[in-house]
């Protein structure tokens, strides 16, 4: 006999209040100075017998461990879903809260407590709203969006991946999957927004009023809409990233991924299922925080004496970034003196797809060798989940250098382990199905 599987949606707002710390761009001095539009967290939760689960999306550039430990005791204490059993990712938007001290967040536990609060609220929403559902999901592969920033060439994965819920004929949630850097906004903005993650709920919402989508985004570590990693941490600004192209962005992912589900297939067993675990991973020779404050000491000394426009000060300049954002990181890690970091994976299998989050940002070329060869279960990698650990490049990437590279923590033979860990992982997951 077939167990019905049954899911509830739900959002709320968890846009904090203005002048605190933005995230993501060093080039950024000010604090938020307005909103463009709320950020806010986005919640499905899933029901099938005596096994609940869930996914929780929040407009950010990260989640922290210490805010999942948090949200993963009030959901459990007050919603019954087992910590577990909660995969929690940020869509990395770079127009939200700083949340940690890496990204500048200055200790102001309103911030940390509206984004709890926020995330709770919209899992409350989504349980209270449990129902039947059938589940269809569908794949489009979307040209001329998303580039590899370090070769400015198409994105090796252009795959707009959608899973769709329905009730009848209705579409009451969505889950939307892309490698692409949340960062069509640069710098220079200081509003808050979800940047085209946003748009793109929207758009879902127009055509199918009502629909929570989730947008989860995937292994983005190298893409973006088509500029240099230097150009951002820089804070050169970029004729191209306006709110305009934001919107057009996110629209047309929208459409990739309803058009997806329009000529999708549905799921005639429904599922449910999740492994959650954690692997050390090896860490690369890192030199000390006094060290490093040392040689940051040097490099800004050397840069402030040349002429500011010149192309020594520029490479100082992106080398002075660096360094501030690797020390940024053996802090915020915990990481110095250490050989290895443990680092959270979760796979959840819900209809006949398997999401697996990571706690970072991976390069496409990493999220297609953990995703494909599983058919007919469809994977989803799902980036910047159960926590933030920084980038993890590909073996190429780390022999080239560069801004990914140079301030990931990790040892290249750590990439290798992250992708087997996966893949056994989402083997252990399809495995408890019978599917494996």
């Amino acid at each position: 006999m077939t167990v019905v599987l049954r899911a509830g949606f739900g959002r709320a707002a968890i846009t904090p209040q203005l002048g605190s710390p933005m995230a993501g761009y060093l080039a950024r001095v000010k604090g938020a100075q307005g909103v463009h539009d709320q950020l806010s967290a986005h919640a499905a939760v899933f029901e099938q017998g005596p096994l609940r689960a869930a996914v929780l999306n929040l407009d950010l550039l990260e989640v922290t461990e210490e805010i999942c430990r948090e949200i993963r005791r009030r959901a459990e204490g007050a919603l019954g879903i087992p910590g577990d059993n909660l995969l929690i990712c940020a869509t990395h938007t770079h127009s939200g809260p700083a949340v940690s001290k890496k990204f500048g967040f200055d200790g102001n536990e309103s911030t940390v407590d509206r984004i709890i609060s926020g995330a709770v609220l919209a899992l409350e929403e989504a349980q209270g709203k449990f129902q039947a559902v059938e589940v269809k999901r569908g794949r489009a592969a979307l040209a001329g969006v998303a580039k590899n920033r370090r070769t400015l060439e198409e994105t090796p994965d252009p795959a707009v991946q959608a899973v769709g819920f329905y009730a009848g004929a209705e579409l009451v949630g969505c889950l939307v999957n892309f490698g692409l850097h949340p960062t069509v906004l640069g710098a220079e903005n200081l509003e808050y927004s979800a940047d085209y993650p946003g748009f793109l709920r929207r758009a879902v919402a127009r055509q199918h009023p009502g629909c929570c989508t989730l947008v989860l985004t995937g292994a983005a570590g190298n893409v973006n809409i088509g500029y240099s990693a230097d150009a951002s941490a820089l804070g050169e600004q970029i004729d191209f990233r306006t709110f305009t192209k934001a919107e057009e962005v996110g629209t047309t992912i929208a459409q990739a991924a309803l058009d997806a589900l329009g000529d999708g297939v549905g799921c005639t067993e429904p599922f449910l299922q999740v492994v959650s675990g954690r692997v050390p991973l090896p860490l690369k020779h890192l030199p000390t925080l006094d060290e490093l404050g040392l040689s940051l000491a040097e490099l800004r000394e050397r840069r402030q004496a040349l002429p500011p426009e010149s192309s020594e000060a520029k490479q100082l300049s992106i080398e002075e970034v660096y360094l501030t954002v690797l020390q940024a990181s053996l802090e915020d890690y915990k990481a110095e003196g250490r050989s290895e970091l443990d680092v959270p994976l979760q796979a959840l299998a819900v209809g006949d797809t398997v999401l697996v989050g990571i706690p970072g940002e991976p390069f496409a070329e990493l999220g297609l060798s953990i995703k494909e060869g599983w058919e007919p279960a469809q994977v989803l990698v799902v980036a910047y989940a159960n926590g933030y650990f920084g980038y993890f490049p590909t073996m190429e990437a780390f022999q080239e250098g560069g801004y990914e590279a140079e301030t990931s923590v990790f040892h290249p033979s750590a990439i290798q382990v992250l992708t087997t860990e996966a893949r056994r992982l989402i083997a252990a997951v399809l495995g408890k199905l019978g599917l494996g």
